[in-house]
């Protein structure tokens, strides 16, 4: 209240009212926050003003306890200073509430461990937001760094972010970029799994990147019979999943010598399959995954059979989900690629009946969080006989992106065999018939 750079440097590093103990200077600090916000200046005088507006003055505890306030110090010149001793106490007053929380919790029978995890998680995630005050750069701080990513893109021939296997797809993401969120979007049966599936093997077993799949609707060996059709060539996943091996048991042998690269190289890639997850799970079991080896992509199948932390409608719930996967991604820095459902809008429409960004099922919120939102589409499903550039449709896919917050929208047709859950550059599949 003496200072008026030291309000504005206060509202930076103290974001929440909660950092101070006294609910007397919870109070005190937010009649501060409403006067610069309002752009006033915030004095004695006008604090307690603001504070009889709020109704909250008799709490405080009146206009003497808010002159005391500012006799206890001179100046501002160490504000940082004192500004990070009410952090480093508030964190700890944290931890101890969480601790005495969850201990209680663990002697309750009815509460699922899970949940207790997922608490802890939430408890630590808001104190570390709390905590973590990044300072702004200066262009000519950032210079150098940017330039050094250019020459690194150049270099990397445009593939700055993770392969995906597909050469055009490639060529307008740059690859899945650090800290956003991807939207695979597509009705049943358009091969979103199969996709993801793909991205994920192509990260983990083709260019060595820690992977991490979370399946709320199939189980972890369903998507590796999945995998392994994938990775031998010659067998549908129905052939596997029915065991229509004629060669018996050493057909069996014989696969599994073929699919090796899913035991060399599968400890890059961890398979979850807990149902009805919810969103603080997943952030705390990428947490604990990302401490042993840092995360590289994070696939989830799918949002919708999610649990949010916002109770309220559908469209809520969903919406929180988004918002809180974004937020994973930029605490991973790594690209999250999240499944979504479409409306049954689609099949309702005439014509080809291609997806659109309205068809996201319940929540507008899907548009706004995702930094690319990519939708599904085979026109062979629906009898179509050629995309647009008169290609064949037979044994393709359409990746159409629609929203790319950080490069063009366009559409990329890749071959496809949806018997092995296979995805190859156009030119390849074509060369190869």
């Amino acid at each position: 209240m003496l200072e008026a750079d030291a309000q504005r440097t206060l509202l930076a590093l103290l974001p929440t009212e909660e950092v101070f103990y006294s609910a007397a200077h919870q109070q005190v600090y937010l009649a501060i926050r409403d006067l610069v916000q309002q752009g006033d200046h915030a004095d004695l005088l006008t604090v307690v003003a603001q504070l009889r507006y709020r109704g909250t003055l008799a709490r405080t505890g009146g206009p003497h306890i808010i002159a005391q306030l500012t006799q206890k110090i001179n100046s501002a010149a160490h504000f940082d200073t004192h500004c990070r001793i009410l952090q480093q106490q508030h964190a700890r007053r944290v931890i101890i509430r969480a601790g005495t929380e969850l201990a209680s919790y663990g002697y309750d029978a009815s509460r699922d461990p899970l949940e207790l995890l997922a608490a802890a998680q939430t408890h630590l995630t808001s104190l570390h937001r709390t905590l973590e005050t990044k300072p702004g750069q200066t262009a000519a701080a950032a210079f150098d760094a940017t330039f050094e990513r250019l020459a690194k893109s150049v270099g990397q021939h445009g593939l700055t972010g993770i392969p995906t296997g597909l050469t055009q797809l490639d060529g307008l993401t740059g690859g899945w970029q650090p800290a956003d969120l991807i939207i695979l979007a597509a009705r049943p049966a358009m091969g979103k799994t199969a996709a993801l599936l793909h991205f994920a093997r192509t990260a983990a077993l083709d260019h060595g990147h820690h992977t991490a799949i979370f399946s709320l609707e199939m189980p972890t060996l369903q998507l590796m019979q999945r995998m392994i059709a994938s990775e031998v060539p010659g067998y549908s996943n129905s052939d596997l999943r029915r065991g229509n091996l004629p060669g018996g048991l050493e057909q069996v042998a014989h696969i599994r010598e073929q699919a090796h690269r899913l035991r060399t190289h599968g400890h890059l890639l961890h398979l979850d399959d807990t149902p009805g997850l919810s969103i603080q799970q997943l952030r705390a079991k990428c947490a604990r995954l990302h401490a042993r080896h840092p995360l590289s992509l994070v696939l989830v199948d799918y949002m919708q059979l999610m649990r949010g932390d916002t109770k309220g409608n559908r469209e809520q719930e969903v919406g929180s989900i988004s918002r809180s996967l974004k937020e994973l991604a930029k605490e991973l820095n790594a690209p999250v690629l999240a499944l979504s459902q479409l409306s049954r809008d689609v099949e309702k429409r005439g014509g080809e009946k291609r997806p659109l960004l309205s068809d996201l099922r319940e929540s507008g919120s899907l548009e706004q969080d995702a930094d690319c939102i990519i939708f599904l589409w085979r026109g062979e499903y629906y009898k179509i006989a050629e995309y647009e550039d008169c290609t064949a449709t037979i044994d393709t896919i359409l990746f159409d992106i629609a929203k790319h917050r950080n490069g063009a929208t366009d559409e990329v047709v890749a071959g496809c065999s949806m018997r092995r859950g296979v995805f190859i550059n156009l030119a390849s599949y074509q060369a190869s018939q």
